[in-house]
């Protein structure tokens, strides 16, 4: 599903931001097949989020995670709201807030930040492990490409 960053005008401070209303920043489904192709599309428009003072509210009011997002949003490249490549300086800071849950402290604590696309509390910070990137799941052999016939 591809996310909208459509507001009513001057409503949001991130109408102010360089990538404002530019389509290759949320991109429409039909432009791309797989993840790769997501990335070939937004990389080239990334270095846009460099050094931009909106990031953290550019995923605030995207909320890609939630959303599903698909396109650029916060420095970072999501596909389906999993962030599937960053700019290099982008920081866990800029990330909504933990939530403190009964499992934090735990491993099960940390995946749970995680997969919310959130911070990390301290209690979980120990047992952080980056997840893995949907990206490489595209590499597999065994993996089917579901194709739409098309409709005349």
């Amino acid at each position: 599903m591809t996310g909208s960053r459509s507001a009513l005008p001057g409503t949001h401070v991130t109408d102010h931001a360089p990538c404002w209303g530019d389509p290759d920043f949320a991109v429409a489904d039909n432009r791309w097949k797989t993840g790769k192709d997501l990335v070939a599309i937004c990389e080239p428009v990334l270095y846009v989020c460099g050094g931009c003072h909106y990031r953290a509210a550019c995923i605030r009011q995207v909320l890609p995670a939630k959303n599903d997002f698909d396109g650029v949003c916060g420095g970072r490249i999501w596909l389906n709201g999993v962030i599937i490549h960053a700019l290099p300086d982008a920081d866990l800071s800029e990330l909504p807030p933990a939530v403190i849950r009964k499992s934090c402290g735990t491993a099960a604590g940390s995946r749970a930040h995680r997969r919310a696309v959130e911070q990390q509390c301290p209690q979980c910070e120990p047992f952080y492990r980056p997840g893995p990137n949907p990206l490489d799941d595209e590499d597999d052999s065994d993996a089917q490409q579901l194709e739409f016939p098309d409709v005349a």
